[in-house]
């Protein structure tokens, strides 16, 4: 075809179509195999599907199913509401009305089927990884970023280290990448914080972790360590240590990280005065790195929040704008109240706006993501998830129930990116000595030694 078409002709054709189409067209021939996995071609096609208003984003949903026992990914539109589990409703208002041998058919009937016993608009997704431990384990997602998602298998081994794991839905490939080469004592106690982002100066994904360290009570100090901060590049494959920025910042623990104008970003705390242990000194920020730059940044939450230690706060994104949702309650009381603030102007205090409140009369585990149609999607400390509608104030119930922790809801854009990464690639660059700049054991006589780190207290 090539010889009666010009390349750039046909690049231009293929760049329009569909991840699906081009994955079976790669067979076509030795020419369009060539072109469809250079990462130019992955480049436009995906700069075209980002700017095409005609195929807006989908909907990542991840939720343990409870009658199948495993963790499931679904795929849905951004525009249609979640599937509801309709074979669970009907069985929950009509089982009184039937005899014992009727609700036990259709009870098996809906384990067979699992949790969507009535397929509607929506794709079920196959991770071909699993998480080490066990099938009722869960992956922890990071995030994801232009049909790449990364996701974290963080059973804790031997060395507490991590296995992070690059995965494209879209083409149904993930990578396993390289370990860090940094190796912790069981005499310490590390918590992880994650982030996952998109560089689109220099078309990199990153990879960030912060890892505290603290000594083990039972070895009589509870000491503090300055964290350890690392990065990971898609495009160089190699792990990199930043530079500890020296300010007094705790990342609040099991804080989830977003990504938004090029920096990742969690809730975090920072003690005005080092030497006084007061609650009263404790201040709540965003504290957020710029992946391009890799420098870190705090950011100012709004002013009635900035001593909120009791409040339950977590960060979001809604229209491509940071967003704060914290809850305007006492934890110990039976009626909170949320509220969503926004910030309009991106690193300015003054512009963060309150948009709405939900008040749905429970305790909320969080926010899961807000839909284009402006609905809120949340689950229950409970495990229920909820819809809610900020302008009619409603709430609806997809009848969707699991564990707080599995729920996960995020945007998705189809993509080809990985499908230019050959199979084993990274997993030899494991067993590289440049695997990981700077990498050293983190043990030395039962002392933690920063070897070849510059971190500051």
């Amino acid at each position: 075809m090539s010889d009666y078409m010009p390349i750039e002709v046909m690049v231009e054709i293929l760049s329009w179509l569909p991840v699906k189409s081009l994955i079976r067209f790669r067979c076509v021939s030795k020419t369009w195999f060539t072109l469809i996995t250079t990462h130019d071609f992955i480049s436009k096609h995906l700069n075209r599907a980002l700017s095409n208003p005609q195929h807006p984003p989908h909907l990542l949903f991840r939720h343990f199913d409870e009658n199948m026992k495993k963790e499931t990914f679904t795929l849905h539109s951004s525009h249609d509401p979640l599937p509801r589990n309709h074979f669970s409703k009907h069985l929950s208002d009509t089982d009184r009305n039937l005899d014992r041998p009727s609700r036990r058919i259709l009870k098996k009937k809906m384990k067979q089927r699992g949790f969507f016993a009535f397929p509607l608009d929506f794709i079920e997704l196959h991770c071909p990884h699993k998480c080490f431990m066990n099938e009722s384990e869960l992956f922890f997602i990071v995030g994801s970023s232009n049909g790449l998602v990364c996701i974290v298998d963080d059973a804790p081994g031997k060395d507490y280290d991590i296995v992070p794991i690059l995965w494209n839905p879209s083409i149904r490939k993930a990578i396993v990448l390289p370990s860090s080469g940094v190796k912790f004592p069981l005499s310490y106690l590390p918590m992880e914080c994650l982030g996952f982002g998109y560089e689109p100066i220099t078309d990199d994904y990153k990879l960030v972790r912060i890892v505290y360290l603290q000594d083990c009570p039972c070895h009589g100090s509870l000491e503090t360590h300055p964290p350890l901060i690392q990065t990971y590049s898609l495009r160089t494959g190699v792990w990199s240590t930043i530079p500890y920025p020296g300010s007094r910042f705790n990342i609040v623990e099991q804080s989830l990280s977003v990504f938004v104008n090029g920096s990742v970003h969690w809730l975090a705390e920072i003690r005005d005065d080092e030497d006084d242990d007061d609650d009263d000194s404790i201040c709540s920020v965003i504290f957020s790195f710029d992946i391009g730059n890799e420098v870190f940044h705090e950011m100012a939450v709004p002013k009635c929040f900035e001593r909120g230690l009791d409040l339950n706060m977590s960060v979001a994104v809604i229209g491509g704008l940071l967003a704060l949702v914290p809850c305007n309650s006492k934890v110990w009381t039976s009626d909170p109240c949320y509220s969503v603030w926004v910030m309009k102007e991106y690193g300015v205090a003054e512009s963060w706006t309150k948009l709405f409140d939900i008040d749905v009369g429970v305790r909320l585990g969080r926010v899961l993501g807000f839909k284009k149609n402006g609905e809120v999607i949340m689950v229950t400390n409970a495990g229920k998830l909820l819809c809610y509608e900020p302008r009619s104030r409603t709430t609806s119930d997809p009848h969707i129930r699991s564990r707080t922790e599995s729920f996960y809801l995020d945007t998705f854009m189809e993509s080809l990116v990985l499908l230019n990464v050959k199979d084993g690639d990274l997993g030899r660059q494991a067993n590289s000595s440049t695997a990981s700049k700077g990498k050293g054991e983190y043990e030395e006589k039962g002392k933690i030694r920063y070897a070849t780190f510059t971190l500051l207290y």
